[in-house]
């Protein structure tokens, strides 16, 4: 039987007015009442057909479960599958990217060297080059060297005979300076001598 009295204390416990649990209560009785004098007795399943129902229900779990394990089998079969593809296509993947690679690592390798081979053998020219120049500047600066010792040389000799000749001039000149000092003191001498002669 329908305990309203039950309900509605659990109503206002949660917190609604009486009223409000009054009402639910109320509501809830009528539907109660309702369904009780709305049921069939004839409809009421009996035990015996709750066992038939049951043994059904066995039977069709028991198929789904054998239809699920043989599907999750199926399932898993093709995912297995699946999966060795994936990784035969992955390996034959990585083997080409490996040896296109390896070919790539080679032919940047041949073009380093072949670079660095040329670069050497410029180097080198250019090493030649200068040295070419260098002994070329040294066999210039030997030429102008010995020009200019020779320049030197004639200046040299030029300078020491005009130096001579400025020598010879200037004892010529002394002499004849002298010689005519002297006989400017004779003549004073002699202007003098008869002079203080009685």
């Amino acid at each position: 039987m329908f305990d309203t009295h039950a309900v509605a204390r659990a109503l206002t416990e949660a917190d609604l007015t009486p009223a409000q649990a009054d009402a639910i209560t109320d509501a809830v009785r009528l539907a109660a009442e309702h369904d009780a004098a709305a049921i069939d007795v004839e409809t009421l399943a009996t035990k015996s057909d709750l066992a038939g129902v049951e043994a059904a229900l066995k039977s069709d779990v028991a198929a789904v479960e054998a239809a699920l394990k043989s599907d999750v089998a199926a399932v898993e079969a093709a995912l297995k599958s699946d999966v060795a593809a994936v990784e035969a296509a992955l390996k034959s993947d990585v083997a080409a990217v490996e040896a296109t690679l390896k070919s790539d690592l080679a032919t940047v390798e041949a073009a380093v060297k072949s670079d660095v081979a040329a670069v050497k053998s410029d180097v080198a020219a250019v090493e030649a080059a200068l040295k070419s120049d260098v002994a070329a500047v040294k066999s210039d600066v030997a030429a102008v060297e010995a020009v200019l010792k020779s320049d030197m040389a004639a200046l040299e000799a030029r300078l020491n005979a005009r130096t001579s000749a400025q020598e010879t001039r200037l004892i010529k000149w002394m002499v004849g300076v002298g010689v005519g000092v002297a006989g400017l003191v004779v003549t004073a001498l002699r202007l003098f001598g008869q002079g203080a002669a009685p």
